[in-house]
């Protein structure tokens, strides 16, 4: 039998919003089936975009460019492009969290396809950049 070719890899745009109030990053959970199913990650939809979700509900000042990243699985490949803002009130979604440092560390499972944008969190964590530098 002949092999057949090997299917290349999906490619995805994925923008990932790194959303802060007062030392902490908002969280939510992944569906409960498919890929990294019931970790939490950084919100994030598919596509461009410059302005949260309306249907999300955050108030959040000006969303300053914080970088990219990418991460390969098995048949995706996640092309992310960071945002970061700050929050103006803590209301968040149901089923959301707000994560303090000490808190992604312990409590909450990322996925390591966040890792490039892990210096993000940590200087946002630490209010040393992102939206308005006053994160």
């Amino acid at each position: 039998p002949v092999k057949a070719p090997k299917k290349g890899r999906r490619i995805e745009a994925r923008t990932v919003w790194l959303i802060f109030r007062e030392g902490r990053v908002a969280l939510r959970r992944r569906p409960d089936s498919g890929l990294l199913a019931r970790l939490w990650e950084y919100p994030n939809v598919e596509g461009e975009s410059r302005e949260p979700p309306p249907e999300w509900g955050i108030t959040a000042g000006r969303a300053e460019f914080g970088g990219t990243a990418r991460h390969i699985f098995t048949h995706i490949e996640w092309h992310m492009t960071a945002r970061l803002v700050q929050a103006e009130e803590d209301t968040l979604p149901d089923g959301w969290v707000w994560a303090a440092r000490e808190e992604l560390v312990g409590d909450y499972a990322i996925p390591s396809a966040f890792d490039g944008l892990s210096h993000l969190v940590e200087r946002g964590l630490a209010g040393t950049g992102g939206a308005d530098h006053d994160l």
